[in-house]
């Protein structure tokens, strides 16, 4: 059955950086109309490593859960046997499932926090037509990345310039490779998502190396050994550095923010998010709309 209540909803994947998901549901909550945090029944990573997730942190949760918005959804999403890749993106569907059909899909990782969310609510609530016949008429909404790549106790460096793109919003959630749809039409929207990705201590960046979808994908005792070199001293030598796509990364840049709250705050307000509009030519949107009314 469609559901036609929710027309913004959130969907987390919550492993082992569970502790980074409240600083991004803060920038969401007021601005979505559900939210669906999933996590494995047996305490499994993707690559088959324990995890605990303790108690407080679900009645942490459920403090901040002021309007019954946020659902849980457990299930076995750890497969021996399966890569990483695999497994993640059979998550994203399952929970995409969990979601229910109907509404603008957003799968947002508990590290990136989307501030000014109410903008980009305002702009997709305001194109809620496009929801009508997904199937017939996918729509994708891709947006600019901002990595933080590491941090020191004076501030964060960050990938510069934010071209790095993140598909974030459809209409129909058949995901194909992590976030990632082969179906529709995909929009590029002007919006900054922030990244906390690398910006962590060592221990952290181990446990999410060793448990990440990208696992397999590139030598990242390699790459990790690399992160720990940069510093205050050499930061702006290392050009066109992305593991996978070297261009994604082109350089890095110094934000001084004692913490990510001080950064996210700071951050809004050198880069405001702009009013965001529909990329479509005005006959297509006339067409769209229509469609929808029948």
């Amino acid at each position: 059955m469609r559901d036609k209540k929710n027309i913004i909803k959130a969907g987390y994947l919550l492993s082992y950086d569970y502790s980074y998901i409240f600083t991004s549901v803060k920038q969401i909550y007021d601005y979505v109309d559900h939210i669906v945090i999933s996590y494995d029944e047996n305490n499994k990573t993707w690559v088959g490593n324990d995890v605990l997730i303790p108690e407080s942190f679900f009645s942490e949760i459920k403090s901040l859960d002021t309007h019954n918005k946020i659902t849980f959804y457990k299930d076995k999403f750890y497969i021996p046997g399966s890569a990483p890749m695999d497994l993640e993106t059979r998550q994203r569907n399952m929970m995409a499932e969990k979601m229910g059909l109907g509404g603008w899909h957003i799968q947002i990782d508990g590290d990136e926090y989307a501030y000014d969310f109410e903008k980009l609510s305002h702009f997709l609530r305001k194109n809620k037509y496009l929801l009508k016949d997904p199937e017939k008429n996918p729509i994708n909404f891709q947006v600019d990345l901002v990595t933080l790549f590491r941090n020191d106790e004076n501030g964060f460096y960050i990938i510069e310039p934010f071209e790095e793109k993140c598909l974030f919003i459809t209409n129909y959630p058949k995901y194909k490779y992590a976030r990632r749809v082969n179906t529709g039409r995909t929009l590029p929207l002007p919006y900054l998502l922030i990244h906390q990705s690398w910006a962590r201590n060592e221990n952290e960046i181990l446990e999410k190396i060793t448990n990440w979808g990208h696992k397999n994908d590139f030598d990242t005792m390699k790459f990790f050994e690399f992160w720990k070199s940069i510093n205050s001293e050499n930061y702006t030598d290392f050009i066109d550095f992305h593991p996978l796509t070297a261009s994604d990364w082109h350089k890095l840049s110094f934000f001084p923010a004692k913490n990510i709250e001080e950064f996210i705050s700071a951050f809004k307000k050198k880069f405001p998010q702009p009013e965001l509009k529909l990329n479509l030519s005005s006959t297509r949107k006339i067409k769209l709309w229509l469609r929808s009314l029948f």
